[in-house]
């Protein structure tokens, strides 16, 4: 598999927090409106034994996260909890070499992230008004994010220009919550292909994934549960799919012995009242130092 890097610049604001697996399954409904049902079917019959596509989350430009362990491992302050929570921003060559504890703020490295609540009231879509003596207004939560960083894991049965449409579409479209209305657009640079050795004891995941299935001899996380939607035509049943429990992204995968890898966890199925969903359960994983 060959590992891409793209940067995002938002151009409005983002109603759905922007995360690897959500953006997985905005590609995923891309393809099928740019290539066709089956060729999507294609890609996700395979997916559980051969992933096609690894989404990673969006990292500051040029930065990827700090490994979620405890703070005598990264040579941090102990003392200092408030503080080390704050730092959370590490360059490649930092991983590579276990400089953990001369990690960045974002505001450090211009890449802070706002949220503000828009106020908004219920409104009978039938009368296009407020009910009588039922005025409801309530927040929603909007976010305007810095440049971010993506990375992209692709199979041999997904090609490159196949991705870029895909992306395009979703650039175009909007990206989750209230894309209809204009939120969640960005424009995205040229994807390049990473030269990453993928040899080490020691990997950090780069997305929330499954750890069932991977055996190592130690695992350092922090729990995400998503409780994800369908979107599209399928919004308009069921959408809801079932809760599912992640590893969140930065989770440290320990093993024994070196090992050549590219990706941890596995495709998730049987979620959603509709059979064929495919939820991505995979995260790309980056090498970092031992700590042995």
């Amino acid at each position: 598999m060959k590992l891409y890097k793209t940067t995002i610049t938002p151009v409005s604001n983002f109603a759905t927090k922007l995360k690897g697996d959500t953006l997985f399954g905005q590609t995923c409904w891309a393809i099928r409106f740019k290539f066709g049902q089956d060729r999507l079917k294609e890609l996700l019959d395979k997916y559980d034994k051969s992933p096609f596509l690894v989404v990673s989350d969006p990292f500051a430009k040029g930065y990827l996260p700090k490994p979620v362990m405890p703070s005598f491992y990264l040579g941090e302050d102990s003392l200092k909890k408030k503080e080390n929570r704050k730092k959370i921003w590490l360059t490649p060559e930092q991983l590579r070499q276990g400089d953990f504890a001369n990690a960045k703020r974002s505001e450090y490295i211009k890449s802070k992230d706002y949220e503000k609540v828009v106020m908004r009231n219920s409104i009978n879509y039938i009368s296009f008004t407020t009910e009588e003596d039922a005025f409801a207004p309530y927040g929603d939560k909007e976010s305007k994010m810095s440049p971010k960083d993506i990375y992209f894991l692709l199979g041999e049965d997904f090609a490159l220009d196949e991705l870029v449409k895909a992306l395009e579409f979703v650039a175009k479209v909007g990206y989750g919550k209230d894309a209809t209305i204009g939120k969640g657009r960005f424009e995205f640079t040229n994807l390049v292909e990473q030269d990453i050795s993928f040899d080490s004891k020691t990997y950090m995941a780069l997305g929330p994934f499954v750890p069932n299935d991977t055996p190592c001899v130690e695992l350092f996380y922090e729990p995400f549960t998503r409780f994800g939607k369908l979107g599209a035509s399928r919004a308009n049943t069921n959408p809801f799919k079932k809760p599912i429990i992640f590893a969140d992204t930065g989770a440290v995968i320990c093993f024994e012995k070196r090992q050549s890898l590219q990706f941890v966890g596995k495709a998730i199925k049987n979620i959603s009242s509709y059979e064929d969903v495919v939820h991505q359960g995979y995260a790309i994983v980056f090498p970092i130092k031992d700590f042995s």
